[in-house]
């Protein structure tokens, strides 16, 4: 079974991880710094567990690239261009590194407890269910603490 950011050991995999970062960590790909990539992650998670989603479908292109992505693929590609809205390259420093490495445990810290469906739509996969959310943000987290040797 793929893991699942909605399950209790799944996030606190993602947890334990995130707590062995610290300022000094540095990226083995891809231009965030270690607290840009902590603002990064902490904005997407907030987006999932409270956006719903638009009126959109779900393009064959977008379903296909799901299957692959979250069944398929190991793990997320590296060099995958984020939404605008979530680039934060340069909208952070350093200082605020400590506080967002706290906001990003206590997001993780909610997906298990999550009693609503997640709705918001994904970018690239379209409209996907909560489980396909809870491995989706478990992939992308796993890609983001990976990108930081951790």
């Amino acid at each position: 079974m793929k893991k699942n950011l909605l399950t209790k050991e799944a996030s606190n995999n993602i947890i334990e991880r995130v707590k062995k970062l610290t300022i000094d960590n540095t990226p083995l790909w891809g231009e965030m710094n270690v607290t840009e990539m902590l603002l990064h992650c902490n904005l997407c998670n907030k987006q999932i567990l409270e956006e719903s989603r638009g009126d959109e479908k779900t393009t064959a292109k977008q379903f296909l690239l799901r299957i692959f992505a979250l069944y398929i693929a190991p793990n997320f590609k590296k060099g995958i261009k984020s939404e605008k809205r979530n680039i934060t390259k340069g909208l952070i420093d350093n200082t605020q590194f400590e506080k967002q490495q706290i906001e990003f445990i206590s997001i993780i810290n909610k997906f298990p407890y999550n009693n609503h469906a997640l709705t918001l739509s994904h970018p690239a996969f379209g409209n996907i269910s909560t489980t396909e959310w809870g491995i989706a943000a478990f992939k992308h987290m796993d890609h983001h603490l990976r990108q930081f040797g951790v």
